[in-house]
């Protein structure tokens, strides 16, 4: 069994220089839009609109639900979208009864640290532009922008992208309740609707079951995005800001981005008339099915499972073995019993 340890926390947040004022780029938000625009089919905005008018509380726990599965993956490596049997249903509850345990021993921590969480992700607020771009750019056409040729083969990409929307547009049939099951790995049909009706009955029973988290939640959210920030700046500027004289390696990385090559991209107009209609024959198709039962599952105390599960993904070195690291905890206790 592994403790949320307060020791790791502590010298996590010691070990965060202050970020100084740094020289930021300038990021093109038309720029910004055309890259999303590749990433994010255009029929889902406008599906996403559709389906939200339809249904708000059926998208606010599919967006939940989605977020929790895609954390409680990445941290435990379960997936939502199997069946688990009652023995490992079982073992999964006690693995998170006692991280929430050995939380909410660290609440005073974190009102003490509250104000040094806020006060660095305010320094680091004007990096995601810039991280955002590098990385949707790197998702949407596998181009990292730090490398030799960057800007040509972007150009190249853009155009044949904006050459490529109308006829491609009519074939994207995605909508916000298909994309979002999809992520979580159910089918958009009947089958897959009743599995993901079937999962979130199992998600409220499992978020009920567990204690209540009682740390402070907004320092807690704090520390969550915070984590969040450093693996995007680490993996789009590949700068870890917990190393020695991180602050100067990021501004020499913010230095080397072509940014301003970027400004002066020809950006083409993407064709979205056929995308609408892609876009209202799918909200028409997720429309049909049965998602009754994920609209009225009760999921509130996911919410907070799902924050303290995206921190314990992006900073797994905050678990350890419990007792291991000599200050008392909830484990620890149990451990030495």
């Amino acid at each position: 069994m592994s403790c949320f340890c307060s020791l790791q926390l502590s010298d996590l947040l010691n070990a965060l220089p202050p970020i100084p004022l740094l020289s930021l780029p300038f990021v093109p938000l038309s720029l910004t839009a055309a890259v999303s625009a590749a990433v994010t089919p255009p029929a889902l905005s406008a599906s996403f609109a559709a389906t939200a008018t339809m249904n708000a509380a059926l998208l606010a726990n599919l967006s939940l639900m989605a977020s929790l599965s895609a954390s409680l993956k990445a941290a435990m490596g379960v997936n939502l979208a199997l069946p688990l049997s009652l023995a490992a249903t079982a073992n999964l509850q006690a693995t998170l009864a006692a991280q929430i345990g050995s939380l909410n021993a660290n609440g005073a921590l974190f009102n003490l640290r509250g104000p040094d969480l806020a006060a660095l992700l305010r320094a680091l607020a004007g990096l995601m532009p810039v991280v955002g771009l590098v990385m949707s750019v790197r998702t949407a056409f596998g181009i990292d922008l730090r490398a030799a040729g960057a800007i040509v083969a972007l150009q190249a990409r853009l155009n044949a992208s904006a050459s490529l929307a109308a006829s491609a547009s009519a074939s994207v049939s995605v909508s916000a309740l298909a994309s979002l099951m999809a992520a979580m790995g159910f089918a958009c049909n009947a089958q897959g609707a009743a599995a993901l009706s079937l999962s979130a009955q199992a998600l409220s029973r499992l978020s009920f079951s567990l204690p209540a988290i009682t740390v402070n939640f907004n320092a807690l959210s704090l520390l969550a995005a915070l984590m969040a920030l450093l693996a995007a700046i680490k993996a789009a500027l590949g700068v870890d800001l917990r190393a020695p004289h991180a602050a100067l390696h990021l501004q020499l990385a913010l230095n080397a981005l072509p940014l301003a090559a970027l400004a002066r991209l020809q950006l083409g107009a993407q064709a979205v008339a056929s995308a609408s209609a892609s876009a209202s024959a799918s909200a028409a198709a997720t429309a049909a099915l049965d998602l009754s039962a994920v609209a009225s599952a009760q999921l509130s105390a996911a919410a907070r499972l799902s924050v303290f599960l995206q921190l314990l993904a992006q900073a797994n070195f905050l678990l350890m073995p419990a007792g291991s690291c000599g200050r008392p905890c909830p484990l620890g206790w149990v451990a030495a019993a």
